[in-house]
């Protein structure tokens, strides 16, 4: 009896082991189905090689810091030289996805956007080229620039528009006005030289209201004799 009671119980470890792997299926799903936007894809990257990045300088810090303490220059130089590479290795990617998502920015408020250099060998104050992956990234001075301009055709075409809404509410406001005052001066359907009594009927202004008759001398000389 004991066991077969021992064999009927569930272990543990296994459930938890379960209810982990469902996890993992169900977020992973959910995951695949959410990256297929690019805003959010590229969200969920960006988010990931930041913390990437945090956790290299926690790595890396200490070590620099204690090279420098012991005077060992040359260690420092070669740590100082790792971890750049390595962050370059998470952040370029970033900084990419960043840059066209600027430039696209410029591009669709007509903005001109400085060529990439040709050549690897070419210098550009506008561009620097990734030395991990080879691919050519916006300068700060740049990025800076393009933000500005950016901005700056923004509050323009606002400017536009609330000047084209507030054009529109006045000539909007305008008819409906005059609309509006155009109904209530509504004509009267009498013809000319008619007025309109109590009653509503249209009535000729010439024409005598109806007197009751007088009754003729000989029908009252009749009923007076007995």
């Amino acid at each position: 009896m004991p066991a077969l009671e021992s064999n009927t119980q569930a272990d543990p470890s296994n459930t938890l082991l379960s209810v982990a792997r469902l996890k993992d299926i169900l977020k992973n799903g959910l995951l695949k189905k959410v990256r297929r936007l690019r805003f959010v894809s590229d969200w969920i990257d960006d988010h990931a090689a930041t913390r990437q990045a945090q956790k290299l300088r926690e790595t890396y810090a200490p070590l620099v810091a204690r090279a420098e303490k012991a005077e060992d220059w040359g260690e420092r130089d070669r740590l100082l030289s790792e971890w750049r590479f390595e962050s370059d290795s998470v952040l370029d990617p970033v900084y990419e996805r960043k840059g066209e998502r600027l430039t696209a920015r410029a591009r669709r408020h007509g903005i001109t956007v400085p060529s990439q250099p040709r050549s690897t060998d070419e210098q550009s104050e506008n561009w620097h080229l990734s030395r991990v992956y080879g691919f050519w990234l916006p300068s700060a001075q740049l990025e800076q620039t393009l933000r500005r301009e950016i901005k700056i055709e923004q509050t323009a075409n606002y400017e536009e528009f609330r000047k084209w809404a507030t054009l529109s509410f006045a000539v909007a406001g305008f008819l409906l006005a005059f609309y509006s005052i155009r109904a209530m001066k509504r004509p009267d359907p009498c013809p000319g030289n008619y007025y309109r009594s109590d009653s509503g009927e249209c009535i000729f202004a010439l024409q005598k209201s109806p007197q009751p008759s007088k009754p003729s001398p000989v029908r009252e000389s009749a009923r007076a004799r007995p």
